[in-house]
């Protein structure tokens, strides 16, 4: 290949472009400087698009880690609802994997918005000081409360 040629080449792959080579390209070919040019063939799965899906499908920011501002009430007994309140919680419910308190997943999950959100503590949680731990898609947050005992 000229050097001419490898410059053209490299220009028609950036737009959008393959040199062909034998049967392998099945789109309508073209001869530029004796290179058999073809386009590329755009894939079926995005050969248009579902509107209301593609508005619906979450927005998951990897970028951001959640952050914990407050667990209220911050003392809790197992059956208990408590708010938490931060940032980066998810954009849509969907951003939100678990809540685990303790080693116990959390019940009841409530997604509000982005800043803040209700779960419930399971019957099954240990009393004690324990963590509240948030996963969402951009990492983990944790927070400390207090289970007492039920009475």
């Amino acid at each position: 290949m000229t050097v001419w040629q490898t410059l053209i080449a490299t220009a028609l792959v950036t737009a959008g472009f393959v040199i062909a080579e034998g049967k392998q390209a099945t789109a309508q070919r073209t001869e530029i400087l004796g290179m058999q040019v073809a386009q590329k063939a755009v894939p079926e799965a995005i050969k248009g698009f579902d509107e209301e899906k593609v508005k619906n499908d979450p927005v998951c920011d990897s970028n951001h880690r959640p952050e914990i501002t407050a667990v209220e009430p911050d003392e809790v007994q197992p059956g208990d609802t408590v708010t938490v309140k931060g940032q980066y919680f998810g954009r849509k419910k969907e951003c939100l994997y678990q809540i685990i308190i303790g080693s116990v997943k959390g019940e009841n999950l409530t997604y509000i918005d982005d800043h803040q959100l209700q779960v419930t503590i399971p019957k099954s949680a240990a009393p004690g000081l324990r963590f509240l731990n948030i996963q969402t898609g951009g990492g983990s947050a944790r927070a400390a409360i207090l289970i007492r005992s039920e009475q």
